[in-house]
């Protein structure tokens, strides 16, 4: 028993080891995309529901199971059973009424096309997930970058402080500071590298990578870009109308509970019994028998006019939920498109302005400090402004980035 579970864990083991070394160590979001594909336990899932419905759809159409019966009667007590005074073989086949096999065979194939949009909504969304923590990872790379930065400069004044309080030209409190700054750039690369891991882990988690984690940590090949989007809200309202794929599954759902009415309403249609069955009476094999047999809907008050009612519902509550989905679907497709050029303002604002401005102050501060004209508290103002404006920066990126991504979501298609 002990040599079959260190078995089964060296299978664990290798088995994550080797999704590991699947993963690229340049990823782009469209491989990110791939490997989802190819990993998500949703979308296989998905896969398989559709070959379920298929199978039922060809089991639903199906005609009905021939019967078949053979039969010996008057064999007198203590004989066997060649000494039947009477053999029949019957044969006898169900036939549904034709227009109730089409009906059924319209809402089974519905409910395939149900399952595929299903299908698509959920793959939207998990890809939408993806891509979503792929630009948090990438925010997080470039926030690593100016901690790094930060550091660079911490490290390079901590010394200098360092010479000028030997020389007597820096106070105590400047060396302090100097040090306590250093320390902190120190401290900020650390948390940066645990929020790091923590993005990558998100990724593969949305991915389907749930075993792979470790030290893997890729090199990202997109960038967290500003790519304007120029279309108005009322062609993004347009375009969610035309491709929204939630709104395309409602209507497939109402389209469902009408043949579900059409189905219910041919119950009250016959269905048909054939047979044919030979006889041998007395040895003599020359008789045959027909029957012909029609069911007859007598109880409808109860049993049809049930299923009809029900269906009625059914349509009325898939209305419901339509108009439902509507006002969902297009309010969150104007949240997002109110919410993307908001964020559009934010970046122009920091590209525009308040990054060259702090660009500018740290320059000029820096300049100052070196002919001794500010102090260094007054350039560790600059420096933090330069730094606070770089990350915010980054932050307003990943927004933009983020509510273009759920505006595609709302739209059900890439814009760019």
């Amino acid at each position: 028993m002990k040599h079959i579970l260190c078995l089964i864990l060296f299978m664990i083991a290798f088995k994550s080891i080797m999704a590991q070394d699947n993963l690229p160590q340049r990823m782009s979001v469209s491989d990110a995309e791939r490997i989802t594909k190819e990993n998500n336990q949703t979308l296989k899932k998905g896969l398989n529901r559709i070959t379920s419905a298929e199978g039922k759809l060809l089991s639903g159409v199906s005609p009905q199971m021939p019967e078949i019966s053979l039969t010996y009667d008057f064999v007198p007590n203590g004989k066997g059973i060649n000494s039947y005074e009477e053999r029949s073989l019957e044969i006898n086949q169900g036939i549904e009424f034709p227009l109730k096999t089409v009906y059924k065979g319209e809402q089974l194939s519905s409910a395939i096309d149900i399952i595929r949009a299903e299908n698509d909504v959920e793959g939207l969304n998990i890809l939408s997930e993806v891509r979503k923590a792929y630009v948090s990872l990438l925010a997080r790379q470039y926030l690593m970058k100016i901690a790094e930065e930060n550091l660079s400069v911490a490290e390079e004044f901590r010394n200098k402080s360092t010479i000028r309080y030997n020389v007597g030209e820096a106070t105590h409190l400047e060396k302090l500071t100097a040090e306590v700054q250093y320390a902190q750039a120190l401290n900020n690369i650390e948390v940066q590298k645990n929020q790091n891991r923590i993005a990558v882990t998100e990724l593969l988690y949305e991915m389907g990578i749930k075993n792979a984690v470790g030290n893997y940590e890729p090199v990202l090949s997109d960038s967290l870009m500003y790519v304007p989007y120029s279309g108005s809200l009322e062609t993004v309202m347009e375009k969610t109308l035309k491709t929204n794929p939630v709104l395309y599954l409602s209507e497939l759902k109402k389209t469902g509970s009408q043949i579900g009415r059409k189905l219910a309403v041919s119950s009250y249609l016959p269905d048909f019994t054939v047979g044919y069955k030979t006889q041998a009476i007395n040895g003599v094999n020359d008789y045959y028998g027909i029957n012909l047999g029609i069911s007859v809907p007598l109880w409808f008050l109860l049993d049809q006019r049930g299923k009809v009612k029900e269906a009625n519902a059914e349509i009325k509550i898939s209305e419901n939920e339509y108009d439902e989905t509507y006002l969902n679907v297009m309010s969150t497709a104007r949240k997002a498109y109110i919410n993307l050029k908001n964020s559009e303002k934010q970046i122009l604002l920091f590209s525009n302005t308040l990054i060259p401005e702090s660009e500018e102050i740290f320059r000029v501060a820096n300049a100052s400090y070196r002919i001794g004209d500010i102090t260094y508290l007054e350039f560790l103002q600059a420096k933090q402004t330069l730094i606070s404006t770089k990350e915010s920066y980054v932050s307003a990126l990943k927004d933009y980035n983020i509510n273009l991504i759920e505006l595609e979501k709302s739209i059900g298609r890439k814009l760019f």
